[in-house]
């Protein structure tokens, strides 16, 4: 059978000429088996299959003789495969212009096969020996999925069957001995040569050479020189290309002393996690550190997230926002480290994902406040003393809170109405004296919020595939960056015991407004010998007066030498004894007299005059929050470098100010 098969592979490069022709280099076939199990050898080309092609090189658009557009400049086999070099004319007009726009990208040849080997396995063909006929660029490739495919080039079945006979002596049929599911198999031999194909028959179909040798007489002489130019360029390629070898072979020996624990990469992501916690305020120092390593682990690194995702897609199934919430994170977090927003190629890659499980277009605006929601979610979720206080949402930078104050005595009376005069009535102050008629006097409190700031630095060369490993690990440390923050702030904050110091960084915080109310008690022995116990505890509660009246209303908060010096003490109910409900509080640890404990560890470390513990009647606190989690980014033009940012608005604040609402333990002093 004459059957013509058409092989599809795109241009590598395409350069343009100073007299606007276009040269193009790509492989019309390579050594690799394509999705359909065929082989095209390159000795499949070196056995005068391209020297009728060679004679007259034209290039053809769409497979069309009548238009000639080119001529090959060099068709040779290296170890990859054939490799084609062609000249397109100017005189080719639209088609060169759409070669060089991008357009048009793709080669297409037409050959016919003259020996192969049936490879019964992958019911496969290895080509052994081949003829070309024509080169083509064209519009529209006959196969993008697949290198090449034999059986794909026949119109039906029957005719594939009859040519496929060419590789078989006998139709003999072999039955094996042990036959159990009745499957036969067909002895497999040599094609035979085939040689009376009629090559005259063909070309007077196929070609109208003359007028394409006509057309191209001009550029012969261009391309020669344009041929020189690229045997130039080449060379430079191929000087590349041996340095490049030499630095891969460089990476593979640094790859291969890195210890591996599971495996290389979990040893590595775990390397990440300590190095990235304790240094989040310049991340770039532990990217340039680890460049290589995340260079040589980074594909393993995303299988085994590809893998978790997937399996983790199967069990929550969801939205498909949901399904790839982890991904979009990601995606959110690296376009803001490298400024590139939805561009990368990373987001790119996801967002065809998500639009293609979801059946819908699904945009940026979709997701982008659901991260930063999932971010200040899980700083949230990490913290044990800010979940105890309101939080009040602000809509500027400053709010007027009004305070009413507890009121005092009704009147009883035998008469119609209540003594009194206009306009105060007898609905008075706490504070005022029976039958006074003082009336409510409101008080109010000024909400303000101060910004929490955490910021890293990453290089301008920093690379996406550098970044992209270690994402979640930045999130995780800006979690925690944020979190410890926010504890320590409401605990110490405007105090010598905080981390914030005196100056007036933060917002006032319980050992703060303790020590300024003198609402504190110090211990009468020594810190170094001094030990916790549940009678300070509750002293401290009475010593809080009405605040302290509701043991489920009073919380204590410990340090946690406190905390293991309570486990010494009998009247201390860990939560082992409390059962089920201790763990409704996060961080709660047990109660004492009623009232729950939570340790915290951002207390000072115990010394002379330091606190270690706090009794607090949570409801006169409120949290004044300005809108949510921000995560910006900007480049710094004099430090070459990108600043990643994670920004929040947040206050602390006593509704009734002065009240002993709270009570502090502190050691000792000197």
């Amino acid at each position: 059978m004459q059957k013509i098969f058409n092989l599809t592979s795109t241009f590598k490069s395409v350069q343009e000429a100073d007299d606007g022709s276009v040269n193009i280099k790509g492989y019309a076939s390579t050594n690799d088996t394509d999705r359909a199990g065929d082989v095209i050898k390159k000795e499949a080309w070196e056995k005068g299959g391209l020297e009728n092609f060679g004679n007259n090189p034209i290039i053809l658009f769409n497979h069309d003789y009548n238009k000639p557009i080119g001529r090959a400049t060099s068709l040779e086999t290296d170890d990859k495969g054939l490799k084609i070099t062609a000249n397109l004319s100017k005189s080719a007009g639209d088609v060169t212009n759409l070669v060089k726009e991008g357009i048009l990208r793709a080669f297409s040849v037409g050959f016919r096969v003259k020996d192969a080997d049936y490879m019964e396995e992958g019911d496969g063909y290895l080509i052994k020996d081949a003829e070309l006929f024509e080169v083509s660029v064209v519009s529209v490739p006959a196969n993008q999925a697949a290198t090449f495919s034999v059986a794909k080039s026949f119109d039906t079945k029957e005719e594939y069957s009859e040519w496929k006979k060419q590789f078989v002596k006998t139709t003999e049929v072999i039955t094996p001995q042990d036959n159990t599911d009745n499957t036969s198999v067909f002895k497999e031999n040599i094609m035979s040569e085939n040689k009376d194909f009629n090559l005259e028959e063909f070309a007077k179909n196929v070609a109208k050479e003359t007028t394409a040798a006509i057309a191209m007489q001009q550029a012969d002489a261009k391309a020669k020189a344009i041929a020189e130019e690229q045997a130039v360029a080449e060379k430079a390629v191929e000087e590349k290309a041996i340095s490049d070898a030499k630095l891969e072979e460089k990476k593979a020996e640094v790859s291969a002393i890195i210890e591996a624990g599971t495996s290389g990469a979990e040893t590595l992501v775990s390397d990440l996690e300590k190095r990235i916690d304790s240094k989040y305020s310049n991340v770039e120092e532990v990217v340039e550190g680890l460049k290589a390593e995340l260079r040589e682990k980074s594909e393993e690194i995303s299988q085994i997230r590809e893998s978790k995702r997937i399996f983790g897609e199967r069990q929550k199934g969801g939205s498909p926002l949901q399904s790839f919430a982890s991904d979009l994170e990601d995606v959110w977090l690296l376009g803001k480290a490298t400024g590139k927003g939805l561009d990368t190629k990373f987001a790119k890659d996801t967002m065809e994902k998500v639009n293609t499980m979801s059946g819908v277009d699904v945009s940026s605006a979709d997701f982008e406040q659901t991260v930063s929601t999932n971010i200040e979610r899980d700083i949230q979720n990490a913290l044990v003393l800010a979940p105890l206080f309101r939080e009040i949402a602000m809509t500027s930078a400053t709010q007027i809170l009004p305070i009413l104050p507890d009121s005092g005595y009704a009147e009883f009376t035998a008469n119609q109405a209540a003594t009194g005069s206009s306009p105060h009535g007898n609905l008075d102050m706490r504070s005022a004296t029976y039958a006074d008629r003082a009336g409510v006097v409101m008080t109010e409190r000024t909400l303000s919020t101060k910004k929490l700031i955490s910021q890293s630095y990453l290089g301008n060369e920093t690379e996406e595939d550098a970044i992209l490993p270690i994402l979640p690990l930045i999130r995780e440390s800006m979690i925690r960056s944020h979190a410890r923050g926010m504890e320590n702030a409401v605990l110490a904050g405007d105090d010598a015991d905080g981390v914030y110091g005196t100056s007036g960084a933060t917002f006032e915080g319980l050992l703060h407004l303790a020590r300024n109310d003198s609402d504190l008690t110090q211990t009468t022995t020594a810190f170094a010998s001094d030990a916790l116990t549940a009678l300070q505890l509750l002293a401290a509660r009475k010593n809080m007066g009405k605040y302290g009246i509701r043991a489920e209303d009073v919380i204590y908060v410990v340090s946690q030498r406190g905390y293991f010096e309570l486990l010494e003490d009998a009247e201390f109910q860990d939560v082992n004894l409390v059962g089920d409900m201790a763990t409704k509080l996060s961080g709660e640890i047990g109660t004492v007299f009623g009232s729950k404990v939570i340790v915290c560890d951002e207390f000072a470390t115990p010394a002379v005059s330091k606190f270690h513990a706090v009794a607090v009647y949570a409801r006169n606190y409120v949290m004044p929050r300005l809108r949510g989690m921000t995560v910006e980014s900007d480049y710094e033009v004099a430090n070459q470098r990108r600043v990643l940012v994670a920004s929040q608005r947040i206050g602390f604040i006593d509704l009734i100010d002065g009240a002993t609402s709270k009570w502090a333990l502190q050691y000792k002093a000197s």
